[in-house]
């Protein structure tokens, strides 16, 4: 781990407490999941490439049944070939590694009534927002060179993704959440290039199954 994640973590654990302070208004929580992504134009089909992603959320209640919140996640993307290999298609697996901060707002809705006013909390959640992405590192396998060629020097360092999701929680804590999170854009433009090592676009796109605890 470089200095500056280790340094951008240890401040977003020192924020956890302060987040927590003001239950009226703000909460916080920690989230762990596994991502499954996919990059069209790299000849690969289906949402093959699986990673991993862990990181901090930060709530702010709107009314009551709005949120919005902000994410600091260390996210793994990237795309692969298919898990069966073929003699007649070269393999390759492609991971990309990002530092993102998705900006959410969130509709809540299926109360639950606690004891109190206090212990009330909403099953569902519905989501919607952007990301801002940088890519931070990669691994490839690669018997074919060209994703080799285009990873790192071609490939787009700061990403902007639109993102939509549910979310359901089995208690006031723990919630279980889909995410769909699409690029805005390209993240390998061979327009942008001459000579381009690729002659097909990137657009990158996952699914991101989150577990999630809530202080």
């Amino acid at each position: 781990m470089t200095n500056l994640k280790f340094r951008a973590l240890l401040l977003l654990l020192g924020l956890l407490p302060f987040l927590c302070e003001g239950q009226q208004r703000f909460k916080a929580g920690i989230i762990a999941g596994l991502t499954a992504s996919q990059i069209d134009g790299d000849l690969s089909a289906g949402y093959n490439k699986l990673g991993l992603q862990a990181g901090l959320r930060g709530i702010a209640i709107l009314g009551a049944r709005t949120e919005g919140s902000i994410e600091f996640l260390y996210a793994q993307r990237g795309c692969q070939s298919d898990l069966i290999r073929d003699e007649f298609a070269p393999y390759f697996s492609l991971t990309l590694n990002y530092l993102e901060i998705p900006v959410q707002f969130h509709y809540k809705d299926w109360l639950i009534e606690g004891e109190d006013e206090s212990k009330d909390y909403y099953k569902v959640s519905f989501n919607a927002g952007f990301s801002y992405a940088r890519f931070m590192s990669y691994k490839t396998v690669d018997e074919t060179s060209t994703v080799s060629l285009i990873v790192p020097n071609f490939l787009k360092k700061d990403d902007v993704s639109l993102l939509l999701g549910a979310s359901f929680f089995a208690t006031r804590h723990i919630g279980i959440s889909l995410r769909y999170v699409r690029s805005i854009g390209l993240i390998y433009n061979p327009e942008k290039w001459n000579p381009a090592p690729y002659s097909r676009g990137w657009n990158a796109h996952s699914l991101y199954f989150q577990l999630a605890y809530l202080f």
